[in-house]
């Protein structure tokens, strides 16, 4: 006579058994196969009579550089802006070398000329003149 257990008991698994762990794993890598359920790929190039219409029109400067290295476009432009920075502070150290009579004379205040000469080589200098029909932009 055969006893039939009333619920059937799973299998006991070790908490160190990582085998159902390994088994769904390997069902998950990539095969490098596309999925049935995606389809399949519509993808076509475009044809030189699509890309007709490119024929004839200039590319623009801006476009110019860009099949150089990136270091090659930023050099310029880090050059420029030290080179405005140096001729910036040059500029302001010289002004604190003027003295107040030629300030003066030359229409600019030694209070706007000691503020200019106070302030960071990154900032753009502004106008030392107190005439308003005089300013000239910087």
């Amino acid at each position: 006579m055969t006893t039939l257990a009333p619920f059937a008991q799973p299998a006991l698994v070790k908490k160190h058994d990582r085998s159902d762990a390994l088994q769904r794993a390997r069902r998950l890598q990539p095969t490098g196969e596309r999925p049935a359920w995606l389809g399949a790929p519509n993808i076509a190039a475009p044809s030189k009579a699509e890309l007709g219409w490119l024929d004839g029109v200039s590319t623009p400067a801006v476009f110019d550089g860009l099949a150089r290295p990136w270091w090659q476009q930023v050099l310029p432009a880090f050059a420029t802006a030290f080179a405005i920075w140096r001729q910036r502070a040059r500029m302001r150290q010289d002004l604190t070398q003027i003295d107040a009579r030629t300030l003066r004379d030359a229409g600019i205040s030694p209070g706007s000329a000691a503020f200019e000469a106070s302030r960071g080589f990154w900032e753009a200098p502004t106008s030392l003149r107190d005439y308003p029909d005089d300013k000239t932009p910087a």
